[in-house]
């Protein structure tokens, strides 16, 4: 409920309440998954609104917030209006679809409905700090990702597809959590250029380097991980990109800390790799934050203005890729501390041959 008080604090004195229909968003408030009902947020109060299927459910787990069971959403929002008073109510400009909002706005003619961007910057800097309760959720979903890492190590060997790696980290992740963070990459050989390459039949050869990027779901919030492994033996050249990749997420890493701009930390990769003449094969950003979102703010981009705070949790994922070629990506998942970071990720990152 805290989070609710400090969302309608942050509400700007001319709007009179906000609706979130974001299924992601509600659980954030509510702690209650569902996939039909809306979150109507007032100055003073809250109502969930959602249909017989939640209710009975709904009632008995959310304490804080009205629950109401509704036959027409649109009746329900409109006696919620129209008893407080409400001229101005605003929506989640990214979530909401322009079917829905001209469906308001033809049901609620004398409501101004505010579509910028500021409801959704509120909901979304409130999510970039995490509390106990959503860290503990994410370590664990980290702890069963690095469990499923450990165990393909042992199914990985020469002859062995993509698929059949993708498919055997994806069993132990669905046996050991509610779910995938994303579908799982997993590319060997030249395939392993492709940042977001998707898993082939391609058999693994004697000499690839695989890149495997995974996570799991536990109660809602995810983790993400990549490592990038060899079968048998490596070239100099791979080794040495490697070992380039890895000294450039070492070196974010013991760069991160409370107050650094999200700009700063990925320009200070930048600028090391291009000193090896590889800053064009760095494409991608160098993270993103982790939460009920698999991405979501801060981006820790060129563009990244954000500074970092205790309590944030993003990734450190630097990455080379050589055209054609091969690629090397490695990632791990921290959380802003006080004094620097804490990493969930606790496998090693040194280069591991099968």
């Amino acid at each position: 409920m805290q989070k609710l008080f400090d969302l309608m604090r942050k509400l700007p004195p001319d709007i009179d309440c906000g609706v979130i229909s974001s299924s992601i968003n509600i659980k954030y408030f509510t702690r209650f998954s569902l996939t039909d009902g809306v979150l109507v947020v007032t100055h003073s109060d809250a109502y969930l609104l959602t249909d017989f299927r939640y209710y009975e459910m709904a009632k008995s787990v959310i304490k804080d917030i009205s629950v109401i069971c509704f036959k027409d959403l649109n009746a329900e929002l409109a006696n919620i209006f129209e008893v407080n008073g409400f001229s101005s109510v605003a929506i989640e400009s990214s979530y909401v679809a322009v079917k829905t909002l001209e469906n308001y706005k033809k049901r609620f003619k004398d409501i101004t409905f505010i579509t910028d961007d500021r409801f959704d910057d509120i909901i979304l800097d409130l999510r970039m700090v995490k509390t106990d309760y959503e860290i503990k959720k994410i370590e664990h979903a980290q702890e069963v990702t690095e469990a499923a890492f450990n165990s393909v190590l042992n199914f990985i060997s020469e002859g062995k597809t993509e698929l059949d790696i993708a498919r055997n980290l994806n069993t132990f992740i669905l046996n050991n959590s509610e779910g995938l963070s994303f579908d799982t990459i997993v590319v060997s050989g030249s395939n392993s250029s492709l940042p977001h390459g998707v898993p082939s039949y391609k058999p693994i050869q004697k000499g690839d380097l695989i890149t495997m990027d995974f996570g799991a779901i536990v109660d809602g919030y995810h983790s993400d991980m990549t490592r990038t492994v060899c079968v048998g033996e490596l070239s100099s050249e791979k080794e040495e990109i490697y070992s380039i990749v890895l000294s450039g997420q070492k070196l974010a890493l013991n760069s991160v800390k409370e107050g650094i701009r999200c700009s700063d930390v990925d320009r200070l990769v930048r600028d090391y790799f291009k000193k090896f003449g590889f800053d064009s094969e760095f494409g991608h950003s160098l993270g993103h934050g982790v939460g009920l979102d698999i991405h979501e703010r801060p981006f820790l981009s060129s563009r990244g203005n954000i500074e970092l705070k205790k309590g944030m949790v993003v990734t450190i994922e630097p990455g080379i890729y050589l055209s054609g070629r091969f690629g090397v990506r490695i990632e791990d998942m921290i959380l802003i501390t006080e004094n620097g970071y804490k990493n969930f990720t606790k496998c090693s990152k040194e280069l591991i041959c099968i």
